[in-house]
């Protein structure tokens, strides 16, 4: 048992990753088989949550259960709104000005998926870094992500839905310009959403030297510290750390996160107890 365990943390998550993507290409454009995929996706890691767990206390804990679930069922709504809104508002805004996409959309599926995984995570990096700032307007936002003071499956769900908004359009909005074929905008969106449930997993990965490519749970893990030098780095909210590298805010130091360590900087600024104030909070700064 003991070495199959070994196993899982080390070759379990890129066996995962490169399954998952050869269902999405070899069945491309069937949403059925993506979301199908994905939600059975999420079940193993919530079994391995419990196999390879990083810190077992986490399981235990209970929470901000309420309030995770109301994420939960929320943000499943919320995001494909924003990403239809925000294909109606690029199309509609290239039509008034007589613009078109750069057509890519005729290239091979493999091309356009990888230029689309590279450009995708650009916007919502910037994004993800700018709600850092300190009390500003978009951390009140982003602040609901990080309140926990555990990570597990469902922390990949809870987002103020200003943020899911920002954060999917962001993602969203270079693969229309571009002019990417929509199996192609699906694989890429599934992908990234994969990485960004599984990063946010209670699982002792150790992706080793995949750690300079995968936004995985070795890596994700310190943004969630409520130390500002160790939370305030890896800003990247899609599959792959390019633009961390790129940008100077690539963080994995060679000790083990404390799992003490996790939920804000400054907690008894944030509305933990009222899920009302959590969403208002942005606007009423309400605590």
């Amino acid at each position: 048992m003991k070495i199959f365990k070994q196993g899982i943390r080390y070759v379990g998550f890129p066996i995962l990753f490169l399954s998952f993507s050869a269902i999405l290409i070899l069945n491309s454009g069937n949403l059925w088989i993506a979301y199908t995929t994905l939600s059975l996706s999420v079940l193993m890691g919530m079994i391995l949550e419990r196999i390879i767990p990083f810190e077992k206390t986490w399981n235990e804990s209970d929470a901000d259960s309420k309030s995770d679930l109301f994420f939960f069922v929320i943000q499943p709504i919320v995001a494909p709104f924003a990403g239809t809104a925000v294909a109606g508002i690029v199309h509609l805004s290239l039509s008034a000005f007589g613009g078109s996409p750069t057509h890519l959309g005729g290239s091979s599926l493999w091309f356009q998926i990888l230029i689309g995984m590279f450009f995708s995570g650009l916007i919502p990096y910037w994004i993800h870094r700018f709600s850092h700032a300190k009390d500003g307007f978009l951390w009140r936002v982003h602040s609901i992500h990080h309140s926990p003071k555990r990570l597990y499956w469902m922390n990949a769900f809870r987002s103020h839905p200003i943020n899911t908004i920002l954060t999917t359009g962001g993602a969203l909005l270079p693969a229309l310009l571009l002019g990417l074929h929509p199996d192609a905008v699906l694989i890429v969106g599934m992908l990234n959403n994969f990485v960004s449930i599984y990063n946010h997993m209670n699982i002792d990965f150790r992706l080793g030297i995949l750690n300079r490519i995968f936004n995985m749970n070795e890596l994700h893990r310190w943004h969630h510290s409520k130390v500002p030098a160790e939370g305030n780095n890896n800003y990247s909210s899609g599959a792959f750390v390019f633009w961390d590298i790129l940008f100077g805010s690539y963080y994995l130091p060679r000790k083990e996160m404390d799992s003490n360590l996790v939920g804000l900087f400054e907690p008894d600024k944030f509305p933990a107890k009222s899920i009302l104030k959590q969403i208002l909070f942005p606007i009423c700064k309400c605590s």
